[in-house]
């Protein structure tokens, strides 16, 4: 039988001060919760590195670096994909535990904070964090593909049916729109659950289909004619579609 192996959390220390990441370093190896522990002098350095693909549980950043480099340095690394599940912890002086500043630092985007002195609880509750933000982004993440997923099965529902509206054959399209809906059956009860309330909700929502263009109706009965004729429609309505993607 495996053991399970208690999650360790590797660990990014943004700070000026060679004797202050020193110190934040010593007090991080005393706590078995983290792993491996990086250390750079600024948040340029730090955005290499998760632009090179290091990927960091938790990130803490010194107070000794000016808030608008911070504030500019948390929305570049949560752009990068090692970084869009970190947690954001400032590392303040013990006399900045007052609200108004530890609002103000809320506000750049911040998840947790730490005063100095360090103490292991402190540090242990950091990492408690890091999973709990984990936790909530990848959620996040998840309900938002979901949401584009819906809206492109929207779409398609739309373009069957105006094809259909000119007689034409929906081989194309039907097959896109099964491929597309074969991506929801393998989804687990807790993913299905939020797809439904999604699904309801954009249904719901969805405004009636517009024309996207005046087509000729096909009365004939050559199947090959109709496919070609559902080739162009098709090919109109995603042209249609990229211009106004650009123009928003």
């Amino acid at each position: 039988m495996a053991i399970k192996t208690e999650k360790k959390y590797d660990a990014l220390v943004v700070d000026a001060d060679m004797d202050s990441r020193i110190r934040l370093k010593q007090a991080m190896s005393s706590v078995y919760n983290f792993g491996k522990i990086t250390q750079v002098v600024d948040p340029q350095e730090a955005i290499f590195k998760l632009k090179s693909g290091d990927a960091f549980d938790v990130i803490f950043i010194s107070y000794r670096i000016d808030k608008a480099h911070v504030t500019q340095f948390i929305k570049e690394a949560k752009e990068t994909k090692p970084g869009q599940d970190a947690a954001y912890v400032l590392v303040l002086q013990g006399k900045d535990q007052d609200a108004s500043t530890v609002a103000q630092n809320v506000m750049i985007g911040a998840d947790g904070f730490l005063f100095e002195p360090y103490s292991v609880d402190l540090l242990v509750e950091m990492t408690r964090i890091s999973a709990r933000v984990k936790a909530e982004r990848s959620v996040a993440r998840e309900k938002t593909a979901l949401a584009m997923m819906v809206h492109e099965v929207v779409g398609q529902i739309d373009q069957l049916s105006y094809i259909k509206s000119c007689k034409m054959e929906v081989g194309m399209a039907m097959k896109k729109f099964r491929d597309t809906c074969a991506m929801f059956k393998d989804l687990d009860p807790e993913k299905m659950a939020t797809y439904l309330e999604i699904a309801m909700r954009t249904f719901e929502e969805a405004p009636v289909p517009k024309q996207i263009f005046q087509t000729k109706k096909y009365a004939g009965v050559s199947n090959r004619i109709r496919q070609k004729m559902e080739q162009k429609i098709l090919a109109e309505i995603e042209k249609k579609e990229a211009e106004q993607k650009k123009s928003e």
